[in-house]
């Protein structure tokens, strides 16, 4: 029995986190654990805090019962999942800071924070193929492993973004020997979207640019463009990944205002020589080379200038070998 395990079995309250804006593999990773260890320990008092998540994952089991405001209580255990830091867990660090006993499992490159009690792997596809590896398959039910597998599906792009190993492709075929609607998992969270969503990403796409040589596509939207649409944060977390698919290009960067001239940065690379994840930590965020982000103030205008001038720095470098040459 490893340490996660023993954590958990000698916990009789347990609560779990993830990071703020939860995506697939956030929600995935939170509530698969949580399914798992009520199969596994029916008689523990389990619960999921996380701010609120797109619609479009309302299916996942679980879903009505996550809450959403921070508590005081003090749990034995904190189970920390898609973050290595108190840092992007929000309010709910004040969880994180009453338990007893705090295990982290995620697949992001360690910040400066350290846990005594952790399992990070970075080399990782997603926190659910790691927090998977954790458990006792027998007690993963149908439930449990379509949140692990929708996790799994997420941060990899459907399977194709390069953080996929043949380790990644034997626990999806576990998970889908467990009979889940797979097929569903995908196009109704990863392509299927609302009207508003297929308009706002067209806009996006129609006054992008492409920059740096046509090394790199960059797009944005302002509050005033998200209140026209009448989108929020939670119908645009696709559109940098189909940016990233325009042929030739090594990168693609994806700005939306939060608040006045506050924009959240997205980065996508398409190079394995390109790692955006050095461009974002020089900023403050962080993330994985193929796929990464942070935070910038300043007109559109200012916060690509800033963000192609870090790219620039793996962009022009002596042997840098660019999509748009081969």
């Amino acid at each position: 029995m490893n340490e996660f395990e023993k954590l958990i079995e000698a916990a009789e309250s347990i609560c779990i986190l993830g990071h703020t804006n939860p995506d697939g593999d956030c929600l995935g990773s939170t509530l698969g654990t949580k399914l798992y260890i009520q199969e596994r320990y029916p008689d523990k008092k389990v619960n999921v805090y996380l701010q609120p998540a797109n619609e479009k994952f309302r299916f996942m089991p679980g879903f009505d019962d996550i809450i959403h405001v921070p508590s005081d209580r003090k749990y034995r255990l904190c189970i920390i999942c898609d973050c290595n830091g108190y840092d992007r867990v929000g309010d709910f660090k004040v969880l994180a800071e009453h338990a007893d006993n705090i295990y982290v499992v995620d697949h992001h490159i360690p910040g400066n924070q350290k846990f005594e009690k952790c399992t990070i792997i970075p080399e990782a596809s997603s926190t659910c193929e790691v927090i998977y590896d954790l458990m006792d398959d027998s007690y993963v039910t149908k439930e449990a492993a379509s949140c692990l597998y929708l996790g799994m599906v997420h941060d990899t792009g459907v399977f194709k973004y390069n953080c996929t190993s043949r380790h990644t492709m034997e626990l999806a075929g576990q998970l889908m020997s467990k009979g889940i609607d797979f097929g569903s998992i995908i196009d109704d969270t990863y392509y299927t979207k609302t009207y508003a969503q297929q308009q706002v990403l067209g806009r996006v796409l129609t006054e992008s640019l492409m920059i740096m040589d046509k090394r790199c596509i960059a797009g944005w939207l302002t509050c005033k463009d998200m209140r026209f649409y009448n989108v929020t944060s939670k119908d645009i977390d696709g559109i940098v990944s189909t940016m990233r698919e325009t042929r030739g290009v090594d990168c693609a960067v994806f700005i939306y205002e939060m608040t006045n001239q506050n924009y959240k940065v997205s980065l996508r690379s398409n190079n394995n020589m390109l790692d955006v994840a050095k461009v974002a930590s020089h900023f403050g965020g962080g993330g994985h080379k193929m796929a990464a982000g942070c935070s910038l103030q300043g007109s559109h205008f200012d916060v690509i200038n800033n963000i192609t001038k870090e790219l620039s720095k793996q962009l022009d470098a002596p042997g840098f070998i660019s999509n748009s040459a081969q």
